[in-house]
């Protein structure tokens, strides 16, 4: 669900990158969103399955 989610945002052109980070830490990956608002960024962010299910939180970046 995660996956197709972000597969999903790639195919309709509002992710360039994701990925997960190689360590252990507290933040578990990226994902630079290409949209003219961080406010559209955030609400495409919160409908990733894994988020919604509370796995993982959004942190929004200009």
């Amino acid at each position: 669900m995660h996956l197709a989610h972000l597969g999903r945002m790639y195919e309709e052109g509002y992710a360039d990158i994701s990925g997960p980070f190689g360590d252990d830490g507290d933040i578990r990956g990226i994902t630079i969103y290409n949209t003219p608002t961080l406010k559209i960024a955030d609400s495409l962010a919160n409908m990733d399955p894994m988020v919604k299910a509370g796995w993982l939180q959004v942190e929004i970046h200009p």
